[in-house]
Parts: C-alpha cells; structure tokens; sequence
C-alpha cells in the first residue's frame, strides 16, 4: 500500500466515526463502551501473547500508567461521544465537535512547560493563540444561536481533547519500552472497564438488545479504531509524527462532510467561521514540530 493510499484510508475510517455516531440511538457512555470491547475482542487474539510477555517485565510505575492511559482515553471517548450524539441532552453540531476536539496538539504544546520544563517554539505559541481564539469562536456562536446545552457541547469536546492530550502524553511516555500491540491491548481493556464503570455509576443503559446498534458499534471498533489508527501507527514508520498530526487535521473537514452528505446535518455558521483558526494553529504547531525534527 502506498503512503498516500494509506493515509488517504486512515483519515476516511477515522472521520467516519461521526457519522456512525450520530446514527446511533444508544447512550454516549454506552456508544464508547461497545466500541472499545469490540475493538479489544478484535485485537485479543494478536496482541495477547505479546502483551503478556512484555507486561510481565514492565515494572509497577508503568502499570499504572497503563492504567491511566485507559482512564483518559475512556473520558476522551465519553465525553467526545456526548458532545453531539444523538441521544445527547447537550448536543453541538458534529462540526463544531470533531474541531474542538482535534485541539489536542495545542493542549498538549500549552502543558508541556508546566510539565516537562520545555519552552515551546515561538510558532507552537501563535499556533495555541489562534487555535484558542477559534475555540471561543466556535463556542460564543453555539452559546448565541442554539443555547445553553450547546454551550455544554462544546465543552464536552474539549474534556474530550483534554483526554486525548494525557492518552497522547502517557503512550508517548510507555510506546519507549512497549510494542504497539503489547500497549494498545491493555489500554483499551482498562479503558473498557473504565467505561463500564462510569455507564454503572451513570445509570447508563449498558446492555443494547438491538442487532443495528452493534452493527454501528462493530462498525466503529473495525473502521476508525483498528483501520484507522492502525494505519495511522503504521504511517509512522515512514513519515515523521507532525506529519502524520498535520494530516488528522482533515478529520473535521471530512466528518462535516460525511454528515452533511448522509444526514443533511450542515454546520452552522459558527462553526466554520471557528474552524478556520483552530485548524490554522494545528498547522503551525505541527511545522513548530517539523522544524525540531530536521533541526541538526
């Protein structure tokens, strides 16, 4: 397969995963719940003797991390999901969700001072600013034009790039001493158990009797999980990792896109009027990442 081929199918699967999801009737905490088992149950039969040999040497601190690892991807994924699902009292657009979401990266360059000691490139600083900045675009409009609820949207997107900042910092942190397969099975497992405990403690309706709804939910463990960012990890083999963080700045366009087409769902003016700074800063903090890596 061809890089671009692959990249191509990699960011098709994982926009997908919007659409998917606002098909589904199911609850957001539920909805994330079936599509980390499935993809655990997919990924068992493969990754369960590597995984287990490599756990066994890893020493108590990375376990925890482990741990943590699945908890925010399991916060990442709920509150994502809640953010514009369908059954969802406090639904935004999927426009405005899968931008503010992908702000990740600019969540990740703002902590890593407090965190790391590291300064942060003067372009990764105009890149937060503007990613900020179309942000607070994206929820002043939402708050304006559709409400309160909206407003709480938006910032269920943002908790939900929260979390994929710490499952971006922690895998950064254990993918030096684990395989990919021997650290995706345990996270997900743990993430799955997370998920499971918040629906009990939720009262979220946990166990789904309809065949459409797991049609969706497998749907989802096979095409944005193990597709696409599984091809996505194996992209890294050949392009450096801002490349591959540049190229996910497509998900929003092509989720927006899927939705518009399929259920038409069009994004409010706010929505793309936000989405131009986000995605411009996303840009300058993946270049601040590519001039430090061909930096001599």
């Amino acid at each position: 397969m061809s890089l671009a081929l692959g990249l191509g199918v990699a960011i098709t699967a994982i926009s997908s995963a919007a659409l998917l999801i606002r098909s589904s009737g199911a609850d957001a905490v539920t909805i994330a719940l079936w599509r980390l088992g499935y993809a655990t149950a997919i990924l068992a039969p493969s990754s369960l003797g590597p995984a287990r040999r490599e756990l066994r040497a890893l020493p108590t601190r990375e376990r925890w991390m482990l741990a943590a690892s699945g908890l925010v991807l399991a916060v990442h994924f709920a509150a994502w999901i809640a953010s514009f699902a369908r059954s969802s009292r406090w639904a935004t657009s999927v426009a405005a969700s899968s931008t503010l979401v992908v702000l990740h990266p600019a969540l990740v360059a703002l902590a890593t001072p407090w965190l790391f000691g590291e300064a942060v490139p003067r372009r990764a600083r105009w890149g937060i600013g503007l990613s900020l900045l179309g942000a607070a675009v994206i929820a002043l409009g939402d708050a304006a034009s559709q409400g309160r609820n909206a407003l709480v949207g938006d910032l269920l997107a943002l908790l939900g790039a929260a979390g994929g900042a710490g499952y971006f910092l922690l895998g950064s942190r254990l993918r030096a001493t684990l395989s990919l397969r021997a650290y995706l099975l345990p996270v997900y497992a743990a993430a799955t158990l997370c998920l499971a405990g918040i629906g009990a403690l939720s009262g979220s309706a946990l166990w789904v009797p309809s065949a459409r709804e797991h049609a969706l939910f497998v749907a989802l463990a096979v095409g944005p999980m193990v597709i696409g960012h599984g091809l996505l990890n194996w992209s890294l083999r050949y392009v450096p990792a801002w490349a591959v963080s540049a190229s996910i700045l497509a998900e929003p366009l092509a989720a927006s896109a899927l939705v518009l087409a399929v259920r038409g769902e069009a994004p409010p003016w706010s929505a793309v009027a936000g989405a131009l700074p986000v995605l411009a800063g996303l840009f300058l903090i993946a270049g601040a990442a590519r001039r430090e890596d061909t930096e001599p």
